[in-house]
């Protein structure tokens, strides 16, 4: 299979985990503070990930790693911080819809750092899927939630760490996700510190909590993973385009998790986001096939 091809199908698997992720995550936002959340999913995931490489003999580099990894790393822990107040704060669909506006940013970064023009057909697709979000979130917009604001600069880091994350393709995704959780454990602990008596409860770890608990570290390194093998094999502006799944996958979970009700501009909202994964994932399979491949 085509690499370019097979980037794509990882990042449509790494959208799926991380609506998951978003799933778990709402279900414990009155239980326990988001920066509590925040902190269970970067250290669950740099337990699994060293355990992981430990049983598979990957390679771990914290210290002697290219720049690309630093800015990937820290770029991605303010991107957690964002993401689990957005997720403490909003329902899950409008949530990952405004994680999930990095293709524009994306398409700003390309531009202004590698002096480049984006291709006519990503510039029509992003244009398809901010509108698409804009219709999802609309209902936020209009509120002037504070939450859309930190929702927004969440997508403009996440676009600066999977910018840099194409850039450690010489390195194996486990080194790159043990050291961006390495990085986002210790900030995301010293961030947590004021709600520690929280997360000391003992009171509130029944077996639902326990198991949401768990599925945000297993969901999110499983995502990590998955988003870091696409970005290696793929282009960074479709890949993150195609990443915009994930807002159709967390809209479905909506339904059927917590019965939610869409109307017509949720609805063409999503339609709009689904339309280029879907364009993507043919075109590269036409090619493909075009070509022998």
């Amino acid at each position: 299979m085509h690499k370019s091809n097979t980037g794509l199908w990882w990042m449509l698997f790494s959208a799926f985990c991380f609506a998951l992720m978003g799933a778990f995550t709402h279900s414990l936002k009155d239980t326990f503070d988001w920066r509590v959340t925040g902190f269970a999913r970067a250290f669950i995931n740099f337990v699994l990930i060293i355990i992981l490489a430990r049983a598979t003999n990957k390679p771990i580099i914290f210290w002697n790693v290219p720049s690309s990894l630093w800015w990937r790393s820290i770029a991605g822990t303010i991107s957690i911080l964002c993401t689990f107040y957005v997720f403490a704060h909003l329902p899950i669909a409008e949530a990952t819809s405004l994680s999930n506006l990095v293709p524009i940013w994306m398409a700003l970064l390309i531009a202004v750092v590698e002096n480049k023009l984006v291709p006519r057909s990503v510039l029509i697709s992003i244009v398809l899927s901010i509108i698409g979000v804009v219709l999802i979130q609309q209902p936020h917009f209009d509120q002037g939630s504070f939450a859309v604001y930190v929702g927004i600069t969440q997508a403009l880091f996440a676009a600066i760490a999977v910018y840099n994350l194409h850039r450690t393709k010489n390195l194996h995704p486990t080194t790159v996700v043990a050291h961006f959780t390495g990085v986002a454990s210790l900030v995301t602990f010293l961030v947590m510190l004021p709600s520690l008596s929280i997360m000391l409860d003992g009171a509130k770890y029944s077996w639902p909590v326990i198991i949401s608990l768990l599925g945000v570290g297993i969901t999110g390194t499983a995502a990590q993973l998955a988003m870091t093998r696409a970005y290696i094999l793929g282009n960074p502006s479709i890949n993150s385009t195609v990443g915009l799944a994930q807002v159709a996958f967390a809209t479905v979970l909506d339904i059927l998790i917590w019965n939610r009700l869409f109307g017509f501009e949720t609805i063409l909202g999503i339609l709009l986001i689904t339309i280029p994964t879907t364009f993507f994932v043919a075109r590269v399979q036409i090619r493909n096939r075009a070509q022998g491949v």
